[in-house]
């Protein structure tokens, strides 16, 4: 049986970040995915805005399909707004970042491994022992555990954390990548309403010419028999972009919940989507996987350097965790449950008064006020969430 200071289990930016971070320090960590191949099958829409790669990794140009500059509110009358963004993003090739990530951290000393599906955490005093279908690795001992297997993660929940996703929580997606869907470049294309994607919304991200992941998600409590994501998506595309091609199709659940409340205990982190870290009102969640990975990784570090494992020396994860990302995240989760409630009248209303606005004076704040402008109540919510 191997045995490793540190064990992550996922090979998605958030595990390959914690990964290669405690790897750069010296200390022996084993990077384990599941899948055959890291990175493959994509399960995202690929949009990452600069800064984070710019704190965490670094911007390659093979990673980059197409650059973003702002974004385009389409209301269900087709009242349109525009927001220019403040910093760039991108669309990334997904497959190729994820593994460049995993090949950095092996790069660096991480021992990574492919069709290795952690089944079993069995916790002891000083050390897990971690269980995995591989043929030649059933067995692995490690120190401290970081779990970043995604939001299907059963993982911490053998460790005694509750991660169960009530349906409200959860929004369920599908995404074709599109051969002939004219866009306009550099934008992406965010259309909401109750008849294209009830309590989610539909979008368009460019990929390079006229290519397009284009794609939506509706709140599982608002999928039924006949009318889930499929319908609604075939829909969308059959009115925007009747003659495209399909040349991917990706399907998968994205949490829209607050974080988990227990990201830390004894001896473990959980990081990325399998610590419900993805924005709850945009889904979106690269960003927040590197953070998350990074200050994982470092707080494993500063723990094996004091040869503590214990769940005081991990709280300083949860702390940094909740300052950077945590506590934004909040603050859209408490809001999120009026504004999956608007009607599409609410949603026009709400386009036009964003579309009077200078596009370079828009921001998500802005639109959440404009979209709340009768309701007093729930206006002095989101001052008291952004504003304050």
């Amino acid at each position: 049986m191997r045995h490793f200071d540190v064990l992550v289990a996922g090979a998605g930016p958030a595990g390959s970040q914690a990964a290669r971070v405690i790897a750069e320090k010296g200390f022996s960590v084993a990077l384990l995915e599941k899948r055959q191949e890291v990175g493959s099958p994509v399960r995202c829409a690929e949009g990452v805005s600069e800064k984070w790669l710019l704190k965490h990794t670094g911007v390659e140009e093979p990673w980059i399909e197409a650059e973003v500059r702002g974004a385009l509110l389409r209301a269900p009358d087709g009242t349109k707004a525009v927001m220019h963004y403040s910093e760039k993003g991108y669309i990334l090739d997904r497959a190729r970042f994820d593994r460049d990530l995993a090949w950095k951290a092996a790069d660096c000393g991480a021992f990574l491994l492919t069709r290795a599906a952690v089944t079993k955490v069995l916790p002891y005093e000083e050390f897990f022992i971690v269980r995995t279908d591989h043929p030649l690795h059933q067995e692995i001992r490690a120190t401290l555990l970081i779990l970043a297997d995604g939001i299907e993660s059963r993982l911490a929940a053998q460790l005694g954390v509750r991660t169960t996703l009530a349906p409200s929580d959860i929004e369920m997606c599908l995404q074709y990548t599109l051969e002939g869907a004219p866009h306009e470049e550099g934008m992406i294309e965010m259309a909401g309403g109750n008849e294209i994607a009830p309590g989610g919304y539909a979008w368009i991200f460019p990929k390079g010419g006229n290519r397009a992941n284009v794609g939506l998600g509706l709140l599982g409590s608002r999928s039924r028999a006949g009318f889930n994501a499929r319908f609604y998506l075939d829909r969308f595309v059959a009115g925007r972009f009747p003659d495209a091609s399909v040349i991917r199709t990706v399907a998968g659940a994205v949490s829209a919940s607050e974080p988990l409340e227990e990201v830390c205990g004894e001896g473990f982190m959980i990081a990325g989507d399998a610590a419900r870290l993805a924005n709850p009102l945009t889904g979106a969640g690269i960003g927040n996987a590197l953070e998350s990975g990074a200050l994982a990784g470092e707080t494993a570090v500063q723990a094996l350097k004091a040869g503590k494992r214990d769940r005081d020396s991990l709280e300083p994860y949860k702390q940094k965790l909740m300052r950077s990302i945590g506590n934004t995240s909040k603050k859209f989760y408490r809001i999120k449950e009026p504004f999956v409630k608007f009607t599409d009248e609410d949603i026009n209303n709400m386009i036009r008064i964003v579309s009077k606005i200078d596009p370079s004076r828009v921001t998500v704040a802005g639109i959440l006020e404009a979209a709340f402008k009768e309701n007093k109540a729930v206006l002095a919510l989101i001052r008291k969430a952004f504003f304050s």
